[in-house]
């Protein structure tokens, strides 16, 4: 039996994650591990080999898309989530203190240091017979984000020819053009607020869309979930903010709040985008629950 199974995924990055792939490939052979490596084939096929593969140690060799696949095969299984990442955004390792380069990555997985720290549950409802009736929910390690930043989501997934955090901002500037707020409900530990939002984010980790802190004080292993709201606004409003959401720390504008929970539930008469992990996964619908699941993933990381 191999003691790691590195799933690796082609296309992460746009397709720039190849070149890191080659190298790590030629480099497998001189760790001393012994090792599978299996290439994605299709989206999902990330969870199947985590779910499937007999390593204890699973290496997500990836973006945060291919991160998510992976941490959902491995839920319940007491197998250890190891990350090489080769994505547009890595939004997670900014939480984890795992870095870019592909030789201190393996550092830290020859170091075994293993993490447990919390992940959240995300379903999508739709309301049939005039109730609201939802999806079975998936896990998510890093994030969830319903209206704008879901928006965008969907057009980086459409736009080809970018990289890194240019390619969000490109995407964010094209998705204000046509953007309209939905009126929400927001329920949060018992307390509910209603009105038109730009977005509402609720972070397991401190980072979104490639650079943007929408949730910067979020803490991984603390047993709870950072919300950030952000009223409906102008465009030019908009446009001021986004230095303050990429400087790391708290925006001090009062259409922006902050909350920390466990669960919280959003719904609307109006067609929602979802998010998780930076992938869509709610196209036109009108509820989302968001729980906690503390604890539940064993992860490879640095020491804190």
């Amino acid at each position: 039996m191999s003691d790691f199974t590195f799933i690796l995924n082609p296309i992460a990055g746009k397709g720039t994650a190849r070149k890191v792939l080659e190298e790590l490939e030629r480099l497998l052979p001189g760790l001393g591990l012994a090792y599978d490596v299996v290439y994605t084939l299709r989206p999902g096929h990330a969870t199947e080999i985590a779910r499937t593969c007999s390593s204890p140690y699973v290496v997500a060799v990836g973006g945060d898309g291919t991160i998510n696949e992976a941490a959902n095969g491995l839920m319940g299984s007491g197998k250890v989530l190891g990350i090489i990442p080769t994505g547009s955004g890595n939004d997670l390792i900014k939480s984890l203190g795992i870095p870019r380069k592909l030789h201190a990555c393996l550092d830290i997985l020859r170091a075994q240091n293993v993490r447990r720290i919390d992940a959240g549950q995300v379903a999508c409802g739709n309301l049939t017979s005039g109730s609201m009736q939802y999806a079975p929910g998936r896990y998510f390690i890093n994030g969830v984000g319903i209206g704008f930043d879901a928006s965008v989501a969907r057009r980086v997934s459409e736009i080809s020819y970018l990289r890194g955090t240019l390619l969000y901002l490109v995407a964010v500037l094209q998705t204000l053009g046509h953007y309209k707020a939905p009126f929400l409900r927001v329920s949060v530990d018992g307390s509910t607020t209603v009105g038109r939002k730009l977005l509402v984010a609720i972070g397991n980790g401190k980072c979104a869309g490639g650079g943007f802190y929408l949730t910067p004080d979020a803490v991984v292993d603390d047993g709870a979930l950072d919300v950030c709201a952000i009223q409906d606004l102008p465009v030019l409003k908009i446009l001021r903010l986004i230095p303050s959401v990429m400087s790391g720390k708290r925006v001090d504008d009062p259409a922006v709040s902050y909350s920390r929970t466990t669960s919280i539930a959003v719904e609307s008469a109006e067609k929602l985008t979802v998010h998780a992990d930076g992938e869509v996964i709610g196209r036109d619908v009108f509820g989302v629950k968001v729980e906690i699941a503390a604890g539940s993933i064993l992860i490879i990381a640095p020491r804190v």
